[in-house]
């Protein structure tokens, strides 16, 4: 940049005024001097008697601070006036330094209009090169540390029992009775299994469709990012997807038809006919995805806000990287447990999880404050789970904004709706 002039009246003002500064700081000198030299008590007692035994030294104190004032405090004052100026001198003189012209690339026909731009362009090149080299570092120290936290886990879960989740067939649910022991499953240990929920008939062909549908909406999605008006958030993206479905054709009569079943417990659970429908989606794990962390979907809550229903589209056996639940973490006590461990230790870790190695049509029904994680697909198979959720009637959804259903979909629909409606097309 340039440097402004000084010019002859500033060089001159600011030369008295440092005369006048100099003049200052000795008079300030003189000032320390004189208290530095005034003489002090040298028989300090607490004794009643001292101050009158000190009298005649106070004196000499006081004409001695007199004296001071009349040689240091005259000529700071005489200096004032030249010290104010200077002041005003140097803060206009920073105004004009501040001013500083705007700057205004040249014409391109100008001698250097070429070279600008060449130069704008490389630096704007520079800048995006370097955002992109700086989020491909944020994503891949995101992703190591949610690997390392993985690894934890598995460790501390090593030693922790496996136990089966019995299934309840839909069948049994007619009965009142079975009816309110499923409800209880819920509450007390936040999973619920039911086998049987969806037809073969309907799995098979919503899973071509769910098939087809990712396989386009990849392709409209090329290169980029993944469009957020098919995709959900999910954790550990690769080879893993969360597909939004459109309400219409197998997607929705696969839907209905699972509402209609699981009905009564839905009623149950999710506090009546007026829950609405908050998710509804396919979650989709290829080959060679790697396990999840364990984590919940709402955190901690003192009342239950979402039930969540995952309907397997295929067996889903071990190697596939089912979903591992640990039944009764959805507890403050579990909840407080898992944060206290860093999310990688504890007693919540510790205790007894299962497997949801399921069959075709059969569905695990949970809390979503419940503690769970998908697995790793070790096998040659894809993995394709639909699900649904819905918000229990009455309570606040604090993921409600931003839950994996399309936008159009978003609380327009609740139990009652899937329930009382006909069924616009049905799989044969």
């Amino acid at each position: 940049g340039r440097r402004a002039g000084r010019d002859p009246a500033t060089a001159a003002m600011m030369s008295t005024s440092a005369q006048g500064s100099l003049r200052v700081l000795h008079s300030f000198g003189s000032h320390r001097g004189a208290r530095c030299s005034a003489p002090r008590c040298t028989r300090p007692s607490k004794l009643k008697g001292c101050r009158v035994r000190c009298r005649g030294e106070e004196e000499k104190l006081s004409d001695v601070q007199s004296a001071w004032l009349d040689v240091s405090l005259l000529p700071f004052l005489a200096t004032l006036p030249a010290v104010s100026a200077f002041a005003a001198n140097a803060m206009d003189t920073a105004d004009s330094l501040s001013a500083t012209t705007t700057y205004v690339p040249s014409a391109m026909d100008a001698g250097d209009g070429w070279a600008q731009f060449v130069v704008l362009m490389v630096t704007a090149l520079c800048g995006l090169v370097g955002m992109k080299v700086s989020f491909d570092g944020e994503q891949t120290a995101s992703q190591d540390a949610i690997s390392e936290r993985v690894a934890k886990q598995v460790t501390a879960m090593e030693t922790a029992e496996t136990i089966p989740v019995i299934g309840v067939p839909l069948g049994d649910l007619k009965d009142r009775l079975a009816l309110s022991g499923a409800a209880s499953s819920l509450d007390t240990d936040g999973l619920l299994r039911i086998d049987g929920v969806l037809s073969p008939d309907t799995a098979k062909a919503l899973l071509a469709e769910v098939n087809a549908t990712l396989e386009r909406e990849l392709a409209r999605a090329g290169q980029g990012s993944l469009p957020s008006d098919s995709f959900g958030n999910v954790y550990c993206k690769g080879n893993r997807y969360d597909l939004k479905l459109p309400l219409r054709g197998v997607a929705e009569a696969a839907l209905r038809e699972a509402v209609l079943n699981m009905g009564p417990v839905l009623e149950k659970v999710a506090g009546g006919n007026a829950a609405k429908l908050c998710e509804f989606a396919a979650l989709v794990s290829d080959p060679g995805s790697t396990r999840q962390p364990v984590h919940p979907d709402t955190n901690y809550r003192r009342d239950r806000c979402v039930v969540t229903t995952f309907v397997a589209l295929q067996d889903i056996e071990s190697d596939m990287g089912p979903t591992v639940f640990i039944p009764g973490s959805h507890t403050a006590r579990a909840h407080l447990a898992f944060k206290e461990a860093n999310e990688v230790g504890g007693p919540a870790l510790a205790a007894p999880n299962c497997v949801a190695t399921l069959r075709t049509g059969d569905v695990s029904m949970f809390d979503s404050r419940l503690l769970h994680c998908g697995g790793g697909n070790s096998s040659n198979k894809r993995r394709v789970l639909f699900y649904f959720s819905f918000e229990v009637s009455g309570k606040e959804n604090p993921n409600s904004g931003f839950s994996s259903i399309r936008d159009e979909l978003r609380g327009t629909l609740t139990l009652r709706d899937l329930r009382n409606q006909p069924i616009v097309e049905t799989v044969s």
